[in-house]
């Protein structure tokens, strides 16, 4: 994951300059992290493993806004 664009395995590319605001929850029966990144009225869905990661996306979400 760079800066403004993210990446999931050769899938899809988000900009995160386009995401209006990121929602997460914990998933109680193996600790992953689901987030939700919304874009007007669609959403990408994924799944973190660390709270590592779910700040590292969240930093770059910040830096993609400013």
């Amino acid at each position: 994951m760079n800066e403004k664009f993210m990446d999931y395995e050769n899938k899809w590319i988000v900009d995160l300059s386009k995401v209006d605001f990121i929602t997460m929850k914990e998933n109680w029966e193996n600790n992953n992290i689901h987030i939700k990144l919304h874009l007007g009225t669609k959403e990408v869905r994924l799944e973190l493993s660390s709270l590592e990661e779910v700040e590292e996306l969240k930093m770059n979400w910040q830096k993609a806004n400013r």
